[in-house]
Formats: C-alpha cells, sequence, structure tokens
C-alpha cells in the first residue's frame, strides 16, 4: 500500500485521541473536528476504508447509529516508523 499525507494523519488522530480501543474508538464526523483537514467526508471515507483493508484501524463500538475506529498496532508500528 502507497501511504499517502492524509493515512499518517488520520492515524495521528487517532493516536493523539487516545482511540486505541474498540471502547475509546472515535467516529468520522469526530476525526473531521478534530483538525481541519479540508477533505470532504467521502475522502475521509474512502481513506478510512483503506485503512482497515490493510489492517492500521478497526471498527470499534458503535456510537448510536455512526459506526467508531480506532488504531491497532500494526498502525501505531507504523506511525513509529514514520516518525
Amino acid at each position: 500500500m502507497a501511504l499517502n499525507r492524509i493515512h499518517i494523519i488520520l492515524l495521528s488522530i487517532l493516536n493523539k485521541s487516545q482511540a486505541v480501543s474498540s471502547a475509546t474508538a472515535i467516529t468520522t464526523e469526530e476525526i473531521e473536528n478534530f483538525c481541519s483537514l479540508g477533505k470532504s467526508y467521502a475522502t475521509l471515507h474512502r481513506t478510512i476504508t483503506t485503512l482497515y483493508k490493510n489492517g492500521y484501524i478497526n471498527k470499534g463500538l458503535k456510537d448510536g447509529k455512526f459506526q467508531t475506529h480506532y488504531i491497532t498496532n500494526k498502525g501505531l508500528e507504523l506511525l513509529e516508523e514514520v516518525k
């Protein structure tokens, strides 16, 4: 997978938000509000889907009707490599 800036930013947001387990996971809207990326919801959704497929993030507990997301150990390792 070829990573780009938005992938790393999303992983960093999840890490800084302490979204590291299904219980502490955050919604896409919360990700959007955490840092003004200037990206559409559709772009964020595609990016999140790509990160899921590659094992860098996972689905957390639902927040009402909204799906939540958290960074996996693989995602945390990737962030360390990038630093």
